[in-house]
């Protein structure tokens, strides 16, 4: 089990940029449709903690729901890349389902974050 749990912060890692850079497009998107004033810096800031965390989280709960059968791969191999690749293939629908559900909760959460790094007052670009 701890063998496993080993490389949640090397999972971390590698699902960080793809939720930090996929969503923040998402985001850029959202926020030109609609035209909503933006606290850049806030949502930012925000944005990448949460990213941060929702990929830690998606990597220990994949770890977690494939723990048994990715275990059963590290007791084949001997080395560092061959525990890792065991990950991806032994547990591959866990770490693929959490890290799904992971990016899910990172969208709503970031719209949340959205409504709560609005600028309340009118820009300068308005003239209004």
């Amino acid at each position: 089990m701890t063998e496993v749990l080993d490389f949640t912060w090397l999972l971390a890692l590698f699902w960080f940029p793809i939720y930090w850079i996929i969503g923040s497009v998402v985001f850029a998107i959202v926020t030109i449709i609609r035209v909503i004033k933006l606290r850049k810096a806030r949502f930012s800031c925000l944005f990448t903690t949460l990213s941060g965390g929702a990929a830690y989280g998606a990597a220990y709960v994949g770890l977690r729901l494939g723990e048994e059968e990715i275990a059963g791969c590290f007791m084949e191999v001997e080395d560092f890349w061959g525990s890792l690749a065991s990950i991806f293939a032994c547990g591959v629908f866990s770490v693929f389902l959490a890290a799904g559900v992971g990016f899910l909760l990172l969208i709503i959460a970031g719209f949340i974050l959205l409504y709560i790094s609005r600028a309340r007052n009118q820009s300068w670009v308005d003239s209004d």
